[in-house]
């Protein structure tokens, strides 16, 4: 009896491994096409995005194309024997051109969407690139010569400020319609009868001998800075145009740059310049009829950043120091 009960136990429990056995042999199988079909559908999605991200390459460089081909031929038909940098920097040369490639556009039915059209940036800029590239093949005949050697100082201090406010090149301000009336406009605030071309051309001018090359350490920093400009009677009216922070300043005028500091409390630091500067050649300027025309350029950084501390300041400082040459600073 005990024999008979123990072989059928026997043969149940064959039975039932025999059952797992069969169970984990279909769920193995399952899983195994599961991969195979995932492996499958992610080959066919990657091979799909390869395929799409190809295609928007491919009309990408179809839209360019467009592009270029309507500025060379825009720029043929209104430059009248002057340069392209002419024509970006001269206001009715530019209206002429941009006009001429609107037209073109319109006459050549070149399929551009709403995300596709050109703007009036992405038409002056194909203009500067193509002429880099040596593509324009018009010559030069007309030069418009003019001493830009007043304007220099001017030129500089608007383009280095709108450069790090804007963290934008020259080339892209003058093919940018608002960032370009901001320039014209910051120049008009240092003096206001100024040349708006000719100071444009003496920014030129510097950038093509290097002179515009931003700070290493401006490039690399990363403290949250916030970058604005000020009159003195703007900050006197209201100091809380200035945060309590820790930052840069920049005292300039048509003259140049004047003064450039450091400090952990924006606010109180330049209010004290104002009252009596502790810098005695910058504290008898602000004494003369002079401080009408001076901007304060301020460099706000985050209280939580890197900018903080003082030796980071002052490294920061230092570096403005060097390239800008601040008439009233001790040389570092």
């Amino acid at each position: 009896m005990i024999s008979l009960n123990s072989g059928i136990r026997d043969r149940q429990l064959i039975a039932l491994r025999s059952q797992r056995s069969q169970v984990l042999m279909l769920i193995v199988g399952m899983l195994m096409i599961a991969m195979t079909t995932s492996a499958s559908f992610g080959q066919t999605q990657s091979q799909t995005n390869a395929k799409e991200q190809a295609l928007k390459e491919t009309s990408s460089r179809r839209i360019q194309q467009q592009v270029n081909a309507v500025v060379i031929n825009a720029f043929r038909a209104t430059h009248d024997g002057w340069s392209s940098d002419e024509v970006i920097l001269q206001s009715e040369l530019n209206d002429l051109f941009l006009s001429s490639c609107e037209d073109l556009i319109n006459e050549s039915n070149a399929g551009f969407d709403e995300k596709t059209m050109p703007t009036t940036e992405d038409l002056n800029w194909a203009l500067m690139n193509l002429r880099k590239a040596g593509k324009l093949k018009s010559k030069t005949t007309k030069r418009k010569r003019i001493d830009t050697t007043s304007v220099s100082h001017i030129a500089e201090i608007v383009t280095r400020s709108m450069s790090d406010k804007h963290q934008c090149s020259i080339d892209r301000m003058m093919c940018n319609s608002e960032l370009r009336a901001e320039f014209d406009q910051a120049a008009k605030e240092i003096d206001d009868s100024i040349n708006s071309y000719a100071v444009r051309k003496a920014a030129f001018q510097l950038r093509k001998a290097r002179r515009l090359r931003p700070e290493l350490i401006t490039r690399i920093a990363d403290w949250g800075r916030n970058v604005s400009s000020h009159s003195i009677q703007d900050i006197l009216d209201n100091p809380k145009l200035l945060n309590e922070h820790p930052g840069i300043y920049i005292f300039s005028d048509a003259t140049g740059y004047l003064y450039i500091g450091q400090t952990d409390n924006l606010r109180e630091r330049l209010l004290q310049h104002l009252d009596e500067s502790h810098n005695l050649s910058l504290a008898k300027y602000l004494d003369t009829e002079a401080n009408d025309s001076i901007s304060i350029e301020v460099h706000d950084f985050d209280p939580e950043s890197q900018a903080s501390k003082t030796m980071v300041r002052r490294a920061y400082e230092s570096a403005l120091i060097a390239s800008r040459k601040p008439r009233f600073n001790i040389q570092p």
